[in-house]
């Protein structure tokens, strides 16, 4: 260490010193750090908004200098609440480290912190969570949130000495933020409103607000919530099949599977080489599907409610029977398997089983906290022996991982890695899009691979009952499209990569004869698109003869292509 850097060394700990030694007016510490708010731990927000005013040529303009002044004044009279002492210190770190991480992946991944993130991160099981702590995450965490946070709790805060000096400087400063907005709304008014109600999303950008309010309403419902009566729907529910064999019937969540890069849907890459070699005649793709939400929280408990997306309600999807319950009231022996963290509320009553990555059944297919999917074909074909050998009809699902990011590289054994180079680590800001799209792709060859196993444990019972796997995905992802990655987004902005998933259906030939279906025509009419999750409810409900006052014909996706010969 060379002379001058233990002299630079020694004058930096002397200033610092100095500052928690006599300190620095409040007057001064307040402002700066509702400055460091304003124009760090927003930078998303001021980010989108620049861009919206290049859109419209605005850039440049002395409009284009408010946007900064607007944030600062509003988050003056926000903080000023909590100027006290003690008070402004403690609220402050908290902000300061949580906006921090907010907005790493906020500005990094364009995600936005809406009540539906905030309850899906609520849900977030903990090896999920560690594939997005990486170097660069844990970096700016340091840098813009430990560090700050760090010296705010280091400074000595001069207060005002008595309650006159204290009452007219916060005066002052609301009144000088009051000002600002008053100037800005004169001038700019008409701006800002056309501005604000043409790109609502700017509202949840704002930091604290987003992670704070919406936080706060999704802990409360998700811990807190209102407690209401149980719904039984479809308690009046039975198999009704007179004639038919008993059946099994696999049903396939994937996870974060998007339609547009699958080959059916015209994508250039085969990225279904294991189910492209069943039968044509057995085998259905249907064209894109609408998803009920961008984030498996939402998502699944919506597909297994009665409700359809636009209505939608948490609360009373968590309070009421979900298809898998109305299944098993009909008569059905129901079963979960999963290995993405949780069912999410829908499998609660039935028996269900999470993926454990430390047992010693799945030594080879699980590491760093999570599993390869093949892990639940082992399940998968005990529990159709089992069934089988009691003849009992039975529906089991099995929940995939499928493509959760960012870590998509672990979603798949290396030797069956295709496309190459691929993207090989968690922060995935730090590779090509060619490398992304690639690790990407690979999870959902694999995605196919599983499927085609599961079709291949079915066979050997086709004979004495009627077989059949059903597959779709909660919801997709962006890969770079507009700078955004992940999932997420409010749906009212999403992109058609986040809210456009694939599904497929395959029946064997005793479940399409006792089923009197037309393959030929569900092939057609799979081809046409315009469904949506809203048609998986009662499509389940009529291909499974599961005959129930609540089901929907014309939203059975199957109804039309079939002749199901009813007891009553």
């Amino acid at each position: 260490m060379t002379w001058s850097l233990k002299r630079l060394l020694s004058y930096l700990w002397q200033r610092f010193y100095r500052l928690h030694s006599q300190g620095l007016p409040w007057y001064v510490v307040f402002p700066v750090v509702t400055a460091y708010y304003t124009g760090v731990l927003n930078l998303q927000l001021l980010s989108h908004f620049y861009r919206i005013l290049s859109e419209n040529d605005a850039v440049g303009t002395v409009f284009s200098l408010t946007p900064p002044l607007v944030l600062f004044a509003i988050l003056t009279v926000v903080f000023l609440c909590f100027l006290f002492r003690i008070v402004f210190k403690t609220i402050m770190v908290f902000l300061i480290l949580a906006g921090a991480m907010v907005g790493h992946f906020a500005y990094s991944y364009g995600i936005i912190f809406d009540y539906d993130m905030m309850v899906n991160l609520l849900q977030t099981n903990t090896a999920e969570a560690v594939t997005y702590i990486n170097f660069k995450s844990v970096a700016n965490t340091l840098i813009f949130g430990i560090l700050p946070a760090a010296l705010l709790l280091f400074i000595k805060i001069r207060w005002p000495k008595t309650w006159l000096q204290a009452i007219s400087g916060r005066l002052g400063f609301l009144a000088g933020a009051v000002l600002i907005l008053l100037g800005i709304a004169a001038a700019y008014y008409q701006n800002y409103a056309s501005i604000c109600r043409n790109h609502n999303i700017l509202r949840k950008e704002i930091s604290p607000y987003n992670f704070v309010w919406f936080g706060f309403k999704a802990v409360k419902q998700t811990y807190f919530p209102a407690k209401i009566v149980f719904n039984k729907v479809g308690g009046d529910a039975l198999i009704d099949n007179p004639g038919e064999r008993p059946e099994l019937f696999v049903v396939v969540l994937g996870e974060t599977a998007r339609a547009q890069n699958f080959k059916h849907n015209g994508y250039k890459r085969d990225t279904t080489p294991y189910t492209e070699n069943l039968p044509a005649a057995n085998f259905v793709k249907f064209a894109p599907v609408e998803s009920c939400g961008t984030a498996t929280a939402v998502s699944v408990p919506c597909m297994f409610s009665i409700m359809k997306r636009k209505e939608y309600d948490e609360t009373k999807a968590y309070n009421s029977s979900s298809l898998a319950d109305i299944l098993k009231y009909a008569g059905y022996k129901v079963f979960w398997y999963d290995n993405d963290g949780g069912c999410k509320g829908v499998c609660e009553r039935i028996p269900h089983e999470n993926i454990d990555p430390a047992s010693s059944a799945f030594s080879g297919l699980c590491k760093n906290g999570s599993c390869y999917d093949e892990v639940l074909l082992k399940k998968l074909k005990l529990k159709l022996a089992d069934s089988a050998a009691h003849k009992k009809s039975t529906v089991i699902f099995l929940h995939l991982i499928g493509s959760h990011g960012p870590t998509y590289f672990e979603r798949v054994p290396d030797d069956k890695k295709i496309f190459k180079p691929s993207c090989e680590r968690g922060d995935i800001e730090n590779c090509s899009i060619d490398e992304i799209v690639n690790a990407y792709d690979n999870t959902l060859v694999y995605t196919d691979y599983v499927l085609s196993k599961v079709v291949e444990a079915l066979k050997p019972y086709q004979k004495n009952f009627g077989t059949a796997m059903f597959y779709i995905s909660d919801h997709g992802e962006s890969l770079g499209e507009n700078g955004l990655f992940l999932h997420g987004a409010p749906y009212a902005i999403a992109p058609d990569e986040q809210t456009k998933v694939p599904m497929m259906s395959w029946f064997s030939d005793s479940f399409i004869k006792d089923h009197h279906m037309n393959m030929q025509c569900l092939t057609d009419y799979a081809k046409k698109g315009g469904l949506s999750q809203d048609n998986f409810y009662h499509s389940l409900l009529g291909i499974l003869d599961a005959n129930t006052s609540f089901y929907d014909e014309k939203m059975d996706l199957f109804s039309s292509c079939r002749k199901w010969v009813r007891s009553k």
